[in-house]
C-alpha cells in the first residue's frame, strides 16, 4: 500500500510538471491525408488552439459571412482516409482476432462525441442541427489513423509500471496505440472552408489503467477531449488559448 501511495505522490507531481514538457511527450502529428485542402498553408497555433496544426481562411469575406451562423451540423465521419494499422504486434493480434478492427464503429462513436459535447454545453456557439441549412455551419471529420492499443502487451508492461513507475510507460511503442483525425468547418450555405485542423493522440501515460486493456480504451478518451476541446474553441475568442489535453492520467478507468 505505501508502494502505491509513494507512485501515486510522484505520478502528481509528474502531471504537474508535464505542463511544461507536456508537447515532447506526447504523439507527433500524423501525416496529412488528401482530406486537408491546403495542407502547405496548416500550421501550428498552440497559443489558441489544442491541435496540431489548424489553418483559417485568410478571406475576410468568408470569414464574415460564417460569423452570423449560429447552429452546427456534423456530418458521418469519413474513413476513405484510413490508413492501415502500423504496429507488428497490433496487426498480428487483429489477424489472431483478439482485436476487433471496428472502424465503422469507431467513426460513429467520434461523430457522437463531438454532437455530445454541443448538446452538454451550457453556453454553446453553435446549436446542433440535423441537417446543413442556411443557418448552419458544416463540421466534417476524417478518421485518418486508427492503431488500437494492445491489450495482450500491455499485460506484461503492467508489471513494469509497479517497479519502476509510470516511465515504464515510455518503451511502450509497441503496445501503445493511436487515433489521428482530421477536421474541416465550412459555411453549409456557401460551401466554403472556414477553418480546418489535424491531431494525434497516442495512449497516456499512467501507473495503471483498465484502458490498457481494451484496444480501444485510449481511443475514447481522445475522442472525447477533442470534442470537448473543439466544442470550447468555437465559444471562445480569438484571444484566448484552448489547452491541450495532459500526457498522463491517474484515471484507472
Amino acid at each position: 500500500m505505501r508502494l502505491l501511495l509513494f507512485f501515486a505522490a510522484i505520478s502528481c507531481l509528474l502531471m504537474v510538471s508535464c505542463r511544461s514538457t507536456n508537447q515532447m511527450l506526447k504523439a507527433r502529428p500524423a501525416q496529412l491525408s488528401s482530406f486537408v485542402e491546403f495542407p502547405d498553408q496548416m500550421k501550428k497555433s498552440r497559443e489558441r488552439a489544442p491541435f496540431h496544426k489548424v489553418w483559417s481562411s485568410p478571406n475576410p469575406e468568408v470569414r464574415g459571412r460564417a460569423i452570423p451562423k449560429r447552429q452546427i451540423f456534423i456530418a458521418p465521419v469519413t474513413l476513405q482516409h484510413l490508413r492501415p494499422v502500423g504496429k507488428p504486434l497490433v496487426r498480428k493480434e487483429i489477424e489472431l482476432g483478439s482485436i476487433t478492427r471496428d472502424e465503422a464503429g469507431m467513426a460513429k462513436q467520434l461523430r457522437q462525441e463531438f454532437a455530445g459535447a454541443f448538446a452538454r454545453s451550457e453556453r454553446p456557439r453553435y446549436v446542433l442541427s440535423r441537417y446543413p441549412g442556411p443557418d448552419t455551419v458544416t463540421l466534417e471529420l476524417a478518421l485518418v489513423e486508427l492503431n488500437p492499443t494492445s491489450p495482450k502487451g500491455n499485460v506484461v508492461k503492467t508489471g513494469l509500471k509497479f517497479v519502476i513507475g509510470p516511465f515504464a510507460g515510455l518503451g511502450g511503442y509497441f503496445t501503445k496505440g493511436n487515433v489521428a483525425i482530421e477536421g474541416k468547418v465550412r459555411n453549409s450555405q456557401t460551401g466554403e472552408l472556414i477553418f480546418q485542423f489535424a491531431d494525434n493522440e497516442a495512449d497516456k501515460m499512467t501507473l495503471y489503467t483498465l484502458r490498457d486493456f481494451r484496444a480501444y480504451g485510449h481511443a475514447d478518451v481522445s475522442m472525447k477531449e477533442w470534442a470537448r476541446q473543439f466544442e470550447l474553441f468555437t465559444r471562445t475568442p480569438p484571444g484566448v488559448r484552448v489547452e491541450d489535453s495532459f500526457c498522463f492520467t491517474l484515471d484507472p478507468r
